[in-house]
């Protein structure tokens, strides 16, 4: 199968978007990548990158084709820019490039915008566009204090029912998506099918292996946002009462990161968290593996909150428990795997009491560990996620690649 996909992060950016197109060059597909320059890691593009070099290459198989974008830099206009370059060259590059995909892939994380070069190839090449959305919008918006009032929600809500609405068969990370996608997008509840993000085995050999060094180490790791709600894990470390040592490691960096350092300062949680600040993948096994027990927290009140974060499949990944402070999908997870415990979101009191009972009952906690990583394997492998997509693709191929007329 000829396919062309569209993600607007692509190697040397870490996204999951890579493990799947050299998935499909793999399987014996043709595969062309349509993607920004990258700049995700540092909010620059690199030397090797800059004055129109690179713009055409091959990567694993695949053939990438990178279209000019503003670097993502600092700050709101930049990072619209960057959003807006990628948009308006990468519709320029759909609307006359060669049409020989039979099937075009939108791999759709933050903004929902960066769908837009995908549709439009559909329907200039009257071929099936398979929608992976892995962020929800315009409910996305809410995250950067955008309520639905405002007028740029009002706006991206009527682009957000176009661009789903275009899509023949919309995959969702969550089934918490369904819902929405039908009520606010007016998607169609048959075109969406439920595809979960899967993980790299990268932590197979930490599997059950725990560092003995005295303390209780409980890892956060992801980005820190309003949505991550990392807040509720300090409140809670506050209010955790044992005589046995325990630490909170942060990993990563985000939006609300000089806030969350300032509440644990005055919270004199000095002594109990450690902000590690943002690692690249090849440096997180080491936390990984120092982990005792991993945190996974979330805003309640909105339908973000209640996804599933990718994060959640690399800590099942690594055979370790989770608490997770979590309402909707990732909640579920921890109860359906028997990984952990979970409770409500912002619960920072009931979070605190099962911090406790880690730290108190340490070979229990360790055997739900194991019990989430069988729960991995059985649900998570990247071999499963493929084989899912690879059906879907095909059959969209089969189904709507014969001269169908666009919507």
């Amino acid at each position: 199968m000829n396919i062309l996909v569209v993600s607007q992060c692509f190697y040397p950016d870490d996204f999951r978007i890579n493990d799947i197109v050299a998935s499909l060059v793999q399987e014996g597909h043709t595969v062309r990548v349509l993607t920004g320059l990258p700049d995700y890691a540092t909010s620059r593009v690199p030397e090797e990158y800059r004055g129109f070099r690179r713009r055409w290459e091959v990567w694993k198989g695949a053939t990438v084709i990178r279209v000019p974008t503003v670097a993502r830099r600092k700050g709101v206009l930049f990072r619209a820019l960057n959003y807006a370059s990628f948009v308006f060259w990468g519709w320029l590059y759909a609307r006359f490039c060669k049409k020989d995909a039979e099937v075009v892939f939108s791999y759709q994380t933050s903004p929902v915008l960066q769908a837009i070069p995908a549709a439009a190839y559909r329907r200039r090449a009257r071929v099936p566009m398979v929608l992976y959305c892995c962020d929800l919008w315009p409910e996305s918006l809410k995250a950067w204090n955008v309520g639905e009032g405002h007028p740029l929600f009002r706006m991206i809500h009527r682009l957000s029912r176009r661009i789903y609405r275009q899509a023949d068969t919309l995959a969702i990370t969550s089934e918490p998506f369904r819902q929405y996608l039908m009520d606010v997008d007016g998607v169609e509840g048959e075109r969406i099918v439920y595809l979960p993000q899967h993980a790299e085995d990268l932590y197979s050999a930490i599997c059950g292996q725990y560092e003995e060094n005295g303390c209780v180490d409980f890892v956060f790791a992801g980005n820190i946002g309003a949505v991550q709600n990392v807040d509720c894990i300090l409140r809670a470390a506050a209010l955790v009462k044992t005589d046995k040592p325990f630490h909170i490691h942060i990993v990563g960096s985000g939006s609300a990161l000089e806030e969350c350092r300032n509440l644990a300062a005055e919270l004199h949680l000095e002594d109990k968290v450690t902000f590690h600040g943002k690692h690249p993948l090849a440096e997180m096994e080491r936390f990984y593996r120092l982990a005792d027990c991993f945190l996974l927290t979330l805003r309640g009140g909105d339908f973000i909150g209640m996804t599933l974060p990718a994060k959640a499949q690399g800590y099942l990944c690594a055979g370790k428990p989770v608490l997770a402070a979590a309402d909707g999908a990732a909640a579920d997870l921890v109860r359906e795997a028997d990984c952990g415990e979970s409770v409500p979101a912002g619960d920072a009191a009931g979070l605190a009491a099962a911090m406790e009972r880690v730290i108190a009952d340490e070979p229990l906690y360790r055997e739900k560990g194991l019990h989430g990583r069988r729960f991995f394997e059985e649900h998570f492998t990247r071999e499963i996620f493929m084989q899912s997509l690879s059906r879907l693709l095909s059959q969209a191929e089969k189904r709507d690649g014969k001269g169908r007329q666009p919507r």
